[in-house]
């Protein structure tokens, strides 16, 4: 077993790079702990069908798609079902609030346990129904997309669109327990497996040289969709985001690390018209921020080498045209409205090096712009 350390700003973690976590990671929340568990060799899924028939009120909430495509076959007859088409335009409080009605309607209470089986939407959506629910019920996560397994399943930040703004109202919803099987991520086309891709190689640069080393030696079986490598992955960025979240599970300072590559990659994706999905934005941001860091003379070129490898191979050929051919001149107003934005600062989460993350401020005017430019540009030329 690896053990090693990362560093963001002045607080320092230990963090098991490997050999720890591939059967249960444990998970320090309030008001509870909670278990992050691995499915290994699981056959047909018929795990969850015990899994959910172990408890004594159970309810299931699940992507439409999800269910009809894995579950179907399962003996799930008589316990009470809320099927949905996980789509942006039903991420709102009226779906939760639907939600609410159908757990109502057959009687959830805090003895009650709702199976939230889905990607990150039926995930907003179910943690947040649970939450509001008679100030409460549990709820158990089984996530069923990559981007949700190697990195939203854990934290219990929770969202839904409103008044055409995304993820206004929001609020921390942490699930009982999280039933991760990478078997679901067979079917998952290449983009939205890379779109996964991209928050894990966040995370394993964050945990350090280790981590990142990881990385290094599973990337390419993993973007050939080996389960085994994609299920060490998954729980060795879990292990770094559940450092981060126990220090600071609400927010307030350290956790805003987890933005990196987040600041650029969503303004990339509204750039794009949303062509770039988002784990492949944040992978293309992660890449823009290191070359800002490296012009500020903090990155190694070295380092920043090393992570434009694997995060090459992370964006798909013509998400890279894509990303090639964008207009950077225009992307100062998507900055201004990022979250992190203070006055007119943006707070850009970005590296010394390799496992040292830090906050810098990046100022939103002309001479901001000219640097994220000529980030933007020796990324796209880089090598050549």
């Amino acid at each position: 077993m690896k053990k090693d350390f990362f560093k963001i700003q002045n607080v320092e973690f230990f963090n098991w790079a490997e050999g720890m976590g591939e059967e249960s990671i444990s998970v320090q929340s309030s008001p509870r702990q909670y278990s992050v568990d691995f499915i290994s060799n699981s056959n047909g899924f018929s795990w969850l069908n015990d899994r959910i028939k172990s408890q004594g009120k159970p309810l299931i909430l699940a992507d439409k798609y999800v269910f009809d495509t894995f579950l179907s076959g399962l003996n799930l007859k008589g316990i009470p079902t809320y099927k949905f088409e996980a789509i942006e335009e039903n991420k709102d409080i009226q779906t939760v609030l639907s939600v609410c009605d159908f757990l109502n309607e057959n009687q959830a209470n805090r003895g009650s346990m709702l199976f939230v089986i889905g990607g990150g939407i039926v995930q907003d959506i179910g943690a947040f129904a649970a939450a509001m629910l008679k100030r409460g019920i549990p709820w158990t996560y089984v996530p069923t997309t990559l981007l949700s397994q190697g990195d939203s399943c854990l934290g219990g930040k929770t969202a839904v669109n409103h008044n055409k703004t995304k993820n206004l109202l929001g609020l921390f919803s942490a699930p009982r327990k999280v039933l991760i099987d990478s078997a679901f991520c067979k079917t998952l086309d290449f983009k939205d497996r890379m779109s996964g891709g991209g928050e894990i190689f966040r995370l394993l640069i964050t945990g350090g040289k280790s981590s990142f080393e990881l990385l290094e030696r599973y990337v390419d079986q993993f973007i050939d969709g080996a389960i085994d490598a994609t299920q060490k992955l998954v729980a060795a960025s879990l292990q770094v985001k559940k450092r981060i979240v126990e220090n600071d599970e609400f927010e307030l300072d350290i956790r805003r690390s987890m933005n990196y590559g987040h600041s650029i990659g969503h303004a990339i994706e509204a750039l794009s018209n949303y062509q770039i999905p988002h784990g492949v934005g944040v992978a293309i941001g992660i890449l823009v921020e290191n070359r800002i860091a490296v012009n500020r003379g903090m990155l190694s070129l070295d380092e920043e080498k090393r992570m434009y490898a694997v995060g090459k191979k992370i964006v798909p050929s013509d998400t890279w045209q894509i990303f090639s051919r964008l207009d950077i001149s225009k992307i100062l107003p998507f900055l201004a409205s990022d979250k992190k934005v203070e006055g007119v600062i943006l707070k850009l989460a970005t590296l010394n090096s390799i496992g040292e993350m830090v906050f810098v401020d990046l100022s939103l005017d002309e001479k901001g712009l000219l640097e994220v430019e000529k980030a933007f540009n020796e990324v796209i030329h880089f090598g050549s």
